[in-house]
């Protein structure tokens, strides 16, 4: 089964099971193999975002998790969140910008993609970073824009540490992009020498392999009812 196929399976679950012998047992054996979406309300929370969810999964032990970086990686290694905590910490004030309209204001705190590069090293052929995260996302990033001066690795918001459902123990934070580019619950990521297509680009039409945010109109919490121009790329404006 290929990658449209994988999503379009996710949407028609309810279909499948009403076609098997025993629908009820079906249903269940279905969303216990296929992913599942949750989709947002209109309401922010209290960070002033909306959450979608992919095929949500229990939330990630910081104990036990793990970042796995390998592929063009001097260094393949294996890092736990204390390790995380020794990289150089930044705070960023940027919008989160989704591709459904609405946008909201955080202030993150992280870690630069140039500071774990240190760490890791790279092979000059490196161009292209591919990320794995616990509930089965996966997207492609250009090193270009992993290294670029605004995109951070989150590990808080607002003061506060990073909760699961924005992404704990570890999310990217993307401002020039709309926000599925900003992958959440961060596992693995594989350091490639050509790009690909991240999930849900590939399995919906509106969703672009870039996912450069474009111009057009923005409608941020912080304004209610209030409908805003927007020029294309960050949004720094307001």
């Amino acid at each position: 089964m290929n990658r449209r196929a994988f999503i379009q399976s996710v949407l028609l679950t309810g279909a499948t099971a009403a076609l098997a012998r025993d629908g009820v047992f079906a249903a269940r054996q279905s969303e216990r193999r296929r992913p599942n979406w949750i989709i947002p309300t209109n309401k922010p929370d209290r960070f002033g975002l909306k959450v979608m969810a992919f095929n949500p999964i229990p939330p990630p032990d910081p104990k036990t998790w793990e970042l796995t970086i390998e592929g063009l990686a001097r260094e393949p290694m294996r890092l736990k969140a204390s390790d995380l905590d020794r990289l150089p910490r930044v705070t960023q004030s940027s919008r989160l910008k989704c591709v459904q309209c609405w946008s909201g204001r955080v202030t993150w705190e992280g870690f630069r993609g140039q500071d774990l590069l240190r760490l890791t090293g790279s092979k000059p052929e490196l161009e292209w970073v591919r990320v794995d995260c616990a509930d089965r996302y996966y997207d492609f990033v250009r090193m270009e824009d992993l290294l670029s001066p605004r995109t951070l690795f989150g590990l808080g918001m607002n003061g506060e540490a990073l909760t699961p459902e924005h992404g704990a123990p570890l999310r990217l934070v993307m401002p020039m992009k709309y926000g599925y580019k900003s992958s959440k619950l961060i596992t693995k990521l594989t350091f490639v020498d050509h790009g690909g297509v991240g999930l849900v680009a590939d399995g919906w039409p509106y969703y672009s392999a870039a996912g450069d945010i474009l111009p057009g109109v923005d409608h941020p919490f912080e304004f209610p009812d209030e409908t805003r121009k927007i020029k294309g790329g960050e949004i720094v404006e307001y």
